[in-house]
């Protein structure tokens, strides 16, 4: 073979193992290996990326804005775009507003990555100032930031949402599903220039706003009780504080506050225990505004009157081995249970704790909604810790008259109190109005839990007016309104800790409703650990006032005391006799003859028959249409009288069974 030849062979054998190669790797890419470089084209050339919805706004119960959506703008960068990192860090730096370092965004561009984010959710004016350095490789997007234009009011109900658009707390949390919407979807094209082109957006890939929520908070209110929440926290050097106002005809949430608070705005630069929404998450011992319960019991199972005569031991009782002593040193001898209520005797509670017995007074507990969740429609709610019978000691029947071995929430409570105002029925509260569209029409409202009785209306009456006495003269004095009578109660609860009861840590609180007898409000306020003051009602009844006051005012509740001038401080007969708490006075039939109670409602009209010593029996609800004997006629020798209302009332709610809970610590002395 000659030369030519072999160089011929040498230069085909070349060949055809270079095609070889080449089909090899054709195959390789082509067939083998396209899914992945298919993948990795669609990641240099493409990237999708979700298109948040304009979140639904939460609104006040007038409408009033309390979180929206408002335009913003958010800027990325495609690294390999930026032929300096160093240079283009910089010049982004110099953009206070922006927040980060130099150092901070060269890091994100040297990650090697074709996408980064630089910022999200910014203000328009400050990604205008990062439009106008004309940066090669950096992009902005259109996006909505989420804002809290009333800043810190009623920022524990409502919550915060994070970057990406979650509801992380409150509302923003609870109704994620109704005001977070259906994101869209944008993609980002790049041609061979790496020139950036935004595609999508629309049609199918249109994002779906989110609803509108409307609570039952009235952000003046919210505004009032966060006012006097803080002053009351703030004077006495408390640790944290809650507040409730709560209208009990319907169980709506007026106000809600928790103290301390903070900025939704920027809730990151804020810590946990300013997120805590107080009322519904915070468990303690209520001490003596439990006492309310015990009495409520104690007068519905006829254990004891308000005229009756109890011995309180002159300041102690003996429970087994452990005495339980009176607040403050006091020694109460015979004294009424209307004066055992308005000196908040711990002795005086005790005995119609154990003359009521655990079954019973258990019952009536789990009736007016401890050891259950309310339903209020906010995370994290409590259930709080009562424990059966059967887990009780021998201290426990004691104990929990006075409010201690119990764990409630402030939200348990004010239900509680609202039950009493509400004439013994018992209306679960609520926070949520309703979730409405674009076009106002409604997409979503709470379903109402029927009322539940668990009081009678006469025992709800009977109690109301001693309640007004514990204001008028007895504990609760600071809490006394000018042109409305206030009924409620003080608590002065010491703090559980190892080996007992805490001497100097304490919950102040007090807990009432005005006016009185035709009750708009309930108004509860709890501060915990205060360091100067002690009592409920030097640190608790004030803020009460405060808030009942500004608020009565501004709903435009004609006073309730216009034109007489109540002696406060008088016994409950004589008080009774004197206020006809409707709306016409009462008959001035001689005391020998039975009174006219035709037309009065209840409450008024069993108040009226007890300060004549009468014994009531109450058929029905609503206002006395007739009753026996009739009035004028002689006072029957049992002193019984019958008195038949417009509607039949409701029967005495069931009480659910509940889980066994751990006890909780004992102690020998409550507050008042």
């Amino acid at each position: 073979m000659n030369t030519s030849n072999r160089r011929l062979i040498q230069i085909f054998a070349f060949l055809a193992a270079w095609a070889v190669v080449v089909v090899a790797r054709l195959v390789q890419i082509q067939i083998v290996r396209h899914d992945e470089y298919t993948t990795r084209a669609l990641r240099q050339q493409e990237r999708t990326l979700a298109l948040n919805p304009v979140r639904g706004s939460i609104v006040d119960a007038r409408g009033r804005v309390l979180a929206e959506s408002i335009s913003a703008e958010s800027i990325s960068a495609d690294p390999q775009m930026i032929a300096d990192h160093p240079a283009v860090a910089r010049a982004l730096a110099s953009v206070r507003a922006l927040g980060v370092t130099a150092k901070e965004i060269e890091e994100k561009l040297d990650t090697g990555s074709g996408f980064v984010w630089l910022a999200r959710q910014l203000p328009l004016e400050v990604a205008g100032q990062v439009k106008k350095l004309k940066l090669n490789g950096v992009y902005f997007l259109e996006e909505h930031r989420r804002s809290y234009p009333r800043g810190t009011l009623a920022a524990n109900v409502v919550g915060y949402v994070g970057v990406d658009g979650e509801g992380l707390s409150g509302i923003e949390h609870s109704f994620d599903s109704y005001v977070r919407g259906r994101a869209g979807r944008v993609t980002i094209l790049r041609d061979a220039r790496r020139g950036a082109y935004v595609m999508g957006g629309d049609g199918s890939n249109r994002p779906a706003d989110g609803k509108q929520v409307v609570l039952t908070i009235d952000s003046v209110v919210q505004f009032i009780a966060e006012r006097a929440l803080s002053r009351a926290v703030e004077k006495s050097r408390a640790a944290g504080g809650s507040a409730i106002v709560l209208d009990p005809r319907d169980g709506s949430i007026l106000a809600m506050a928790s103290y301390p608070t903070f900025d939704p705005n920027h809730f990151a630069a804020f810590g946990p225990a300013a997120w805590r929404n107080r009322p519904v998450q915070d468990m303690y011992e209520p001490g003596s505004t439990f006492k309310i319960i015990t009495a409520s019991a104690g007068l519905e199972e006829g254990v004891v009157t308000p005229s009756q005569i109890l011995d309180c031991g002159n300041g102690s009782i003996q429970i087994g081995n452990v005495t339980i002593h009176e607040h403050g040193g006091n020694r109460y001898g015979l004294i009424t249970f209307e004066e055992v209520m308005t000196h908040s005797s711990n002795v005086g509670a005790v005995r119609v704790g154990l003359a009521l017995g655990p079954k019973r007074f258990y019952d009536y507990i789990r009736r007016f909604g401890f050891g259950d969740r309310t339903g209020i429609q906010l995370p994290g709610e409590a259930a709080g810790l009562v424990r059966r019978t059967e887990k009780w000691s021998a201290l426990s029947n004691a104990s929990m008259s006075i409010g201690q071995e119990i764990g409630v929430t402030p939200i348990q409570l004010a239900q509680a109190v609202a039950t009493v105002a509400n004439g013994g029925v018992r209306v679960e509260p609520r926070v949520i109005d309703r979730v409405v569209d674009a076009q106002q029409g409604i997409v979503y409202q709470p379903q109402r839990v029927p009322p539940v009785r668990v009081i009678s209306e006469k025992t709800a009456a009977v109690l109301n007016e001693i309640l007004k006495v514990v204001v008028a003269r007895g504990t609760g004095m600071n809490a006394a309104l000018t042109d409305h009578i206030v009924a409620g109660k003080t608590g002065t609860a010491q703090k559980a800790g190892r080996g007992g009861y805490s001497a100097d840590r304490v919950v102040a609180s007090f807990v009432g409703y005005v006016p009185a007898d035709r009750p708009r409000l309930v108004i509860l306020v709890v501060v915990d650990e205060p360091r100067i003051g002690q009592y409920g009602g030097t640190i608790a009844a004030p803020a009460f006032k405060e808030i009942a006051e500004a608020t009565l005012r501004y709903l435009g509740v004609a006073p309730s005391l216009p034109s007489r001038s109540l002696s406060i401080g008088t016994p409950l007969l004589a008080a009774i006799s004197q206020e006809p708490a409707s709306g016409r006075a009462a008959s001035a039939e001689p005391r020998t003859g039975v009174p006219d109670l035709r037309g009065l409602d209840a409450r008024a009209a069993i108040a009226h028959a007890t300060a004549a010593g009468l014994h009531v029996r109450a058929v029905g609800s609503g206002v006395v249409q007739s009753q026996t004997p009739l009035p004028g006629e002689a006072l029957p020798n049992d002193r019984r009288i019958e008195l038949t209302l417009s509607s039949p009332a409701a029967p005495p709610a069931v009480p659910r069974n509940v889980p066994s809970a751990i006890a909780l610590p004992r102690a020998a002395e409550a507050g008042r």
